[in-house]
């Protein structure tokens, strides 16, 4: 059995079945609940709250994620942008982040 919560999971691959409604609905509990941001492995889905969620992008909502592995904390941009800036300084290599979506979906 998975692992399961009213505001669904941090990462679906915690979904004890990977399948469209079992995602759909995971993403809607996290919607529901102003959590934009959700995993899926390696891959960070984000979706547009159409409103502002307060201390979202705040500076010390980035000073939280300065540092800190992706699964300290619940998933963030912050936590992408750190985990890159880490493995580009260690490894020494360039880093790339595909950012894809609709048109006006705000990915800027």
């Amino acid at each position: 059995m998975a692992y399961k919560s009213a505001h669904g999971v941090d990462d679906m691959v915690m979904l004890s079945k990977i399948a469209q409604d079992s995602i759909v609905d995971n993403l809607k509990k996290r919607y529901a609940a102003d959590s934009i941001y959700t995993y899926i492995g390696n891959v960070l889905i984000a979706m547009n709250p159409f409103k502002l969620i307060k201390s979202l992008y705040t500076e010390r909502t980035l000073l939280e994620y300065r540092g800190k592995y992706r699964y300290e904390l619940q998933p963030h941009v912050y936590a992408v942008a750190d985990d890159m800036y880490r493995l580009m300084l260690s490894e020494g290599v360039n880093q790339c982040v595909i950012i894809s979506g609709e048109s006006g979906a705000g990915k800027t």
